[in-house]
């Protein structure tokens, strides 16, 4: 009987149910080798959340109209499943965005929107709303000035020609903020007592006639400034003056150089005129010759320094004996004029003294025959 059940159709096919069950409750449930996949299973439907500051961008037509108020970034919270949110941290492709194109001029207040986040993810913005002023666009170019504390230096100096780079600057604004400008400055900051020149990359400020400050976007932001600062100074000409004696010498002085800077205090600038005598020395000099002359050295304390430091002097020699021998000659001529008026004077003298004799002679001539007549005539 039982020989016959096992050969039957029916106990195969029952055997076989009873397998398929077992697999079956097998499969469908957990064990120890499922635990892992289970607990991944698990992570990734975990939510979680993180908070991200990213750039608020603008749309707008920003070549017609300059816009402010708004913040350069946002705070935006993304909640959802741990995966998707460390992803989009750190990607971060998505925009957050102010739709302003359809906006008139003026003030609105606009909502904060964003785009390219995953659908599966919740967020938060904040602020979720920000104030805007639309206005009109101006660019305008204006010359840059400067403005210091001269005090600042120290005493007995003085500052030279100052120069920017750039001398202008680009203000780029709202047209009614960029009316309003008065004038464009750079303020350097000198240290109290500085001698040496001030080289200095320095802010650039837009300012009303108030002097506060006005909002526009300058370009460029800063300026170099270089401030020359040296001690007192002043132009004067100077004098080629004879320092020493060389026998038998005369000297005459020439230089390309007309005029000098003279660097000094108050008071020794003060005690040179117009001019000042540069000396020249001669004591070793014989024949001509060209000469470096430090100024420094030859004005002494009269001032601190000079500019140029030396000049070349050119210095011509003549004998003093040519020049007392072409004085002697003039001296002989005089005397051979004058032994000359005096022959000549004694000349006419002696000519006149005989013109007085023979005049004389003649007049006793006559005379002489007058008697005679005279006497001729008695007789008769």
């Amino acid at each position: 009987m039982m020989k016959k059940i096992i050969n039957s159709n029916y106990f195969y096919a029952f055997i076989s149910l009873c397998a398929a069950i077992w697999l079956f409750l097998t499969v469908s449930s957990p064990g120890v080798g499922s635990t892992r996949d289970s607990n991944q299973s698990s992570t990734s439907t975990v939510n979680t959340k993180t908070t991200l500051t990213v750039p608020l961008q603008i749309q707008a037509n920003t070549n017609d109209y300059y816009i402010t108020g708004y913040p350069e970034s946002v705070k935006i919270t993304i909640e959802g499943p741990s995966a998707l949110v460390t992803a989009t941290k750190n990607t971060q492709n998505f925009n957050v965005y102010l739709n302003l194109k359809d906006l008139a001029t003026g003030k609105h207040s606009v909502e904060v929107k964003e785009s390219g986040l995953n659908s599966e993810l919740t967020y938060s913005i904040k602020p979720s709303t920000v104030k805007v002023n639309i206005q009109k666009r101006k660019t305008k170019t204006f010359a840059v000035n400067v403005d210091y504390n001269d005090n600042a230096l120290a005493s007995d100096y003085e500052a030279g020609k100052i120069t920017l780079s750039p001398e202008t600057v680009s203000v780029t604004g709202a047209a009614s903020e960029v009316n309003k400008i008065n004038k464009v400055v750079v303020k350097p900051i000198l240290p109290k007592g500085i001698k040496t020149t001030f080289d200095q990359e320095v802010l650039v400020q837009a300012l009303d006639k108030n002097g506060k400050t006005v909002n526009v976007t300058l370009d460029p932001q800063t300026v170099h400034v270089k401030i020359p600062i040296s001690m007192l100074s002043k132009q004067v000409s100077i004098n080629l003056k004879q320092k020493g004696n060389s026998s038998n010498s005369n000297f005459s002085f020439e230089s390309d150089v007309k005029t000098i800077r003279i660097y000094g205090t108050q008071d020794q600038l003060n005690a040179i005129d117009n001019s000042i005598d540069v000396p020249i020395d001669v004591s070793d000099v014989t024949t001509d010759t060209k000469k470096t002359i430090n100024l420094a050295d030859a004005l002494g304390n009269q001032v601190e320094a000079t500019d140029p430091d030396t000049i070349d002097v050119n210095i011509s020699v003549s004998s003093a004996n040519n020049s007392g021998n072409s004085s002697s000659s003039g001296n002989n001529t005089n005397s051979s004029s004058n032994s000359t008026n005096t022959n000549s004077n004694n000349n006419s003298g002696s000519n006149s003294n005989s013109s007085n004799e023979d005049d004389s002679s003649t007049n006793n001539s006559n005379s002489s025959d007058s008697n005679n007549n005279n006497e001729d005539n008695d007789e008769k």
